[in-house]
């Protein structure tokens, strides 16, 4: 990776103390170019017991090398300073193995969306609530993909690029959908509300309209009835 972006601003590890090994914490690095906005997020994450802010970095040479020292469970990496460099930092992050929330403002467009492609699991807004935030956060570090409402339609149209059958429909879910879009199609199938299934799951309400409008589109289907006759019907195929 190259890149101005990348030059001349220092790292910053915070001494937060140990980091718990017994599982009940995640691990969370900051990554921005604004010192203000980088003390403010460490001050709200800091909040929940059962995340520890294990360092912050204000370039994204810092960010890989603090990434590989700490081994944080997530990064969030905010999107306003690099532009097209924050896709290669996001790549570089998930070949780590640390799972990454973009957060930034509304009209981010292409750099948002390559940064997804490249592999982030969430993408939250600036004015988020801080407990909004803290949420998104955990939720990424539990292996689900969170998507601010207002940003999920744009996105998932210009992100859903998988290849469809000619009749714009799969006859199996197998290699197509994530074990928790699947556990939201069959809850779906079953009948149930998305406040339902967000309260089943333990999930935001955000969060399962998200999954859903990943599965029709990978699946090449319209609505949630379809989904849930697909879903059915590919049960049944399953059992026969």
């Amino acid at each position: 990776m190259t890149g101005d972006p990348y030059l001349g601003t220092a790292r910053e590890a915070l001494p937060d103390g140990p980091v718990r090994d017994d599982g009940a914490s995640f691990r969370v690095l900051i990554c921005d170019d604004h010192e203000v906005l980088r003390h403010g997020l460490r001050a709200v994450l800091l909040r929940a017991s059962d995340l520890r802010v294990v360092a912050d970095a204000g370039s994204a040479t810092d960010a890989l090398a603090l990434a590989a020292r700490f081994r944080p469970d997530v990064t969030v990496v905010g999107l306003g300073a690099w532009g097209p460099v924050v896709a290669e930092l996001v790549r570089a992050l998930c070949g780590l193995g640390v799972r990454v929330v973009l957060l930034g403002e509304p009209g981010s467009g292409s750099d948002l969306v390559d940064a997804l492609q490249a592999g982030a699991c969430g993408y939250v807004h600036t004015t988020v609530s801080p407990q909004r935030l803290v949420d998104g956060v955990r939720a990424v570090a539990r292996g689900e993909m969170v998507l601010d409402a207002a940003a999920t339609g744009e996105l998932l149209h210009r992100l859903d690029d998988a290849p469809r059958q000619a009749d714009g429909a799969r006859t199996s879910f197998s290699g197509v959908l994530t074990t928790r879009q699947m556990a939201v199609s069959r809850l779906v199938a079953e009948g149930l509300t998305n406040a339902e299934i967000a309260e089943r799951l333990d999930v935001s309400r955000a969060t399962v309209k998200g999954h859903i409008t990943v599965a029709l589109r990978r699946l090449g289907l319209r609505d949630r009835t379809q989904l849930a006759i697909h879903f059915n019907r590919a049960a049944g195929d399953l059992q026969a």
